[in-house]
């Protein structure tokens, strides 16, 4: 009995201890910019915590995909993946203009405007 009193009083010791703001997803606040490209890139959260344990932070997967579930509404993502793919253009070079393959062009004279073509025979009907 002693030993269930001695345990009790040690686990209420540590949940009146206990610091909710040194969770671990806390960690993560810092890189939010970060987390937030690398998910705007289709990043798994499985390839984030890796990237990050591979930098010292260790933090699983399910701690990622928790903190950008609350962190990142969708509107904010599709939002930087626009702003990438604008910034991707404008910094590509032109292609050159000798080596585009030839236009092809489709048959003229078989269908005329606006008609279907033919049907194609199914065996389901």
């Amino acid at each position: 009995m002693a030993d269930t009193n001695e345990l009790h009083a040690r686990l209420m010791e540590d949940a009146r201890n206990y610091d909710p703001a040194a969770h671990h997803r806390g960690l993560l606040g810092p890189y939010r910019d970060v987390l937030l490209v690398w998910r705007a890139k289709f990043m798994s959260y499985e390839q984030i915590a890796a990237t990050l344990s591979v930098h010292g932070i260790k933090v699983s997967p399910a701690g990622v995909g928790v903190y950008c579930r609350s962190q990142f509404t969708k509107a904010e993502i599709e939002r930087i993946r626009r702003e990438h793919r604008a910034t991707a253009r404008a910094t590509a070079p032109a292609p050159a203009s000798n080596s585009l393959p030839p236009a092809v062009t489709p048959p003229s004279g078989d269908l005329g405007a606006g008609r279907r073509g033919p049907k194609i025979a199914r065996d389901n009907y």
